[in-house]
């Protein structure tokens, strides 16, 4: 029997990378082939719904695979499908999208199974269960990280912060967390393929092991990792996605100035510099707790790269309070930003807050606040020139005749004086910067 072709594509955050990359895996197990998009019978959109444009992307590609490729089997899997299923129904329905395949966060790693039975719709299938029950971070243990050249590990699953613009706590569930072993095993199987850098990821990282009985605190698991990785006796990074300012205690911080492998990168979510607007958004720290914290970082690592989340246009944010933010940004290490304009999310409590800001007032004060970090980064980037630092190849660019390149403390590097083997691939080097090339620093490699 010829085996069913398959085409997968992700939107959204690292989790959900790794989540595809499982089905990917799954999906091969059970005789399923991974081909291109123009080949596929099978189209998988492994969704996200943190803001409309995500939604709105989703809806774009399966309309846009339904009317080119004449698929014999859409499924939308994720984020988006586990809240919005009944919307996502009616609207297949009246775009006759009948051979959709809807299935939520626990339902698509049963994937292989469900396609068993799943072929020949004459209507759009939803298959989603309730985040009330879902009780574990589900354990997955990948072989292979497919087409990446850093290996992320999914260590947690899940958040309760309830933050009242965010919809993630009503599409992933409670805080649950892999256990140590379990986390051990998949860095195992990583640095046996080859990886050199581990990039610890989840819904609420800081949130791992609260949940685990006995509980475990966040800093156990990195020391255990870090213990595992001196066994080793080569070059590794330990990089961590993201983590909340409450989250950098005595503990981390102890942990971080004595750590071998951690990598000076540390992504902290600011959302707002106004305490008010922190107070609407359910955020439980004041402006001046995160710059306190990251002063205390930037002792640690002066040239790390420091990175936030804000939110620009919250309901009732005034002029005066968005122009608080920019004074945080301004006066803190912060060198690199993702900017988000308020998108309300049906559900959450910021979606029926009064006082709405106008689209185009968002926009100018977006457009103020990239100025400002713009700046800051190319400051950032120009202390950099001359500096040595490690930096792992991700790949070649045949274009630009160079490796592009990714350093310790998250700089994007373009190096030409390197072979584009391919063997190079994954590999970390000592390179030193020679100068700046608008987002790129060009370096030149001092060892292979």
């Amino acid at each position: 029997m010829k085996k069913k072709t398959f085409y997968i594509k992700t939107l959204g955050c690292k989790v959900n990378q790794v989540e595809s990359a499982f089905l990917i895996e799954e999906l091969e197990k059970y005789e399923f082939k991974l081909t291109s998009e123009q080949e596929a019978q099978i189209y998988i959109l492994n969704s996200c719904t943190v803001t409309h444009k995500a939604e709105a992307e989703a809806k774009k590609i399966i309309k846009r695979w339904k009317n080119k490729f004449s698929p014999e089997l859409i499924i939308l899997a994720g984020c988006y499908s586990q809240v919005y299923y009944k919307e996502i129904y009616e609207w297949a329905k009246k775009n006759n999208i009948n051979n959709l395949l809807i299935l939520g966060q626990e339902d698509k790693f049963r994937i292989a199974e469900i396609l068993n039975t799943s072929f020949n719709l004459k209507e759009p299938v939803i298959k989603v269960t309730p985040i009330q029950e879902f009780t574990s971070c589900y354990p997955i243990i990948l072989k292979k990280f497919y087409g990446h050249a850093r290996a992320f590990v999914k260590v947690q699953d899940g958040c309760d912060q309830f933050c009242s613009y965010c919809i993630v706590p009503y599409t992933r569930g409670s805080p649950r967390s892999l256990p140590i072993s379990l986390v051990l095993k998949q860095i195992n199987f990583y640095i046996k393929q080859g990886y050199k850098e581990i990039v610890l990821t989840g819904i609420h990282l800081g949130k791992w092991g609260k949940d685990l009985k006995p509980a475990q605190k966040f800093s156990e698991l990195l020391l255990a990792i870090e213990d595992y990785l001196k066994t080793y006796d080569e070059t590794f990074n330990l990089r961590l996605s993201s983590l909340e300012v409450k989250e950098i205690d005595e503990e981390f911080l102890a942990y971080a100035k004595e750590s071998k492998f951690l990598v000076p990168h540390f992504h902290i979510p600011l959302q707002s510099g106004s305490n008010k607007i922190l107070k609407l958004m359910n955020r439980h720290y004041t402006q001046e707790e995160y710059l306190e914290t990251l002063e205390k970082l930037y002792k640690l690592f002066p040239h790390a790269t420091f990175g936030a989340d804000i939110i620009v246009g919250f309901p009732g944010e005034t002029e005066e309070e968005f122009l608080e933010t920019c004074k945080v940004v301004k006066n803190s290490p912060l060198n690199w930003l993702h900017i988000f304009p308020f998108s309300p999310r049906p559900g959450t409590k910021a979606e029926k807050m009064p006082d709405k800001i106008p689209a185009n007032i968002i926009h100018e004060r977006i457009n103020i606040l990239r100025k400002i970090i713009e700046e800051k980064r190319k400051e950032f980037l120009k202390s950099e020139i001359g500096k040595i630092r490690k930096v792992i190849l991700e790949k070649y660019d045949e274009n630009k005749q160079a490796w592009k390149g990714l350093s310790e403390n998250y700089i994007n590097v373009l190096l030409k004086n390197i072979t584009s083997e391919t063997k190079f691939k994954g590999k970390i080097v000592k390179v030193k910067f020679i100068k700046q090339e608008n987002s790129y620093l060009i370096g030149e490699v001092l060892d292979n």
